[in-house]
């Protein structure tokens, strides 16, 4: 679980990615991509709604991911941690791009849309999951991230984070990884500290 001190308001469908994008003539969006077999899909929810489509998608048999944080809120006589949405509008599934899943999937409550680029569904590359996850189940410290457009990609050797690859930034004389999931636009950094990183080809 990852712990966060900076208050965090969501907008109200979380924040805007991709442009608002046409669909199939069935009003399915669809994968172009000749892979087979499952991929992660990154969905965008209603307003604080992430939660609720993780349980609907994992009681219809789906794979899911809806990371999630303690966040510090303040009120004028306490701080309490709450656990919040790490991507505020967004949640993962893992799943087949067949037409009768996706319709499936659409129907469930709390479901804005799939994320799409043109008609084609966009699929998260293992490896982005993959380090969203291990940072999610680390208690290493984060805040968010701008986006990288350019930097050296390294990775990890060692400690809890070890393979978890990302674009190497230096702030302030200290280093940080950013870590990015490219389809919805989202980053986090970590702080490196003492872990030791190697570059990537």
């Amino acid at each position: 679980m990852l712990v966060r001190s900076k208050s965090h308001q969501c907008g109200s469908h979380g924040e805007a990615m991709h442009r608002r994008q046409p669909e199939n003539n069935d009003g399915i969006p669809h994968r172009t991509s000749t892979a087979s077999g499952p991929e992660w899909y990154p969905l965008q929810t209603r307003y604080q709604c992430e939660k609720k489509v993780d349980v609907a998608l994992r009681n219809q048999g789906f794979e899911s991911f809806a990371p999630t944080c303690l966040e510090a809120r303040r009120w004028s006589d306490r701080t309490k941690l709450v656990e919040a949405p790490l991507f505020p509008g967004y949640t993962f599934v893992r799943m087949e791009a067949d037409p009768e899943l996706l319709v499936k999937v659409l129907r469930l409550p709390g479901l804005v849309r799939f994320v799409t680029c043109g008609r084609e569904l966009v699929a998260v590359p293992v490896a982005e999951m993959d380090a969203v996850r291990a940072l999610a189940a680390s208690n290493a410290g984060y805040e968010p991230g701008p986006f990288p457009a350019v930097g050296e990609r390294v990775r990890i050797r060692g400690g809890c984070l070890e393979g978890v690859e990302g674009v190497l930034t230096v702030h302030s004389d200290c280093r940080e990884i950013v870590i990015s999931v490219g389809a919805i636009q989202r980053s986090l950094k970590v702080k490196l500290g003492s872990y030791r990183v190697e570059r990537l080809d």
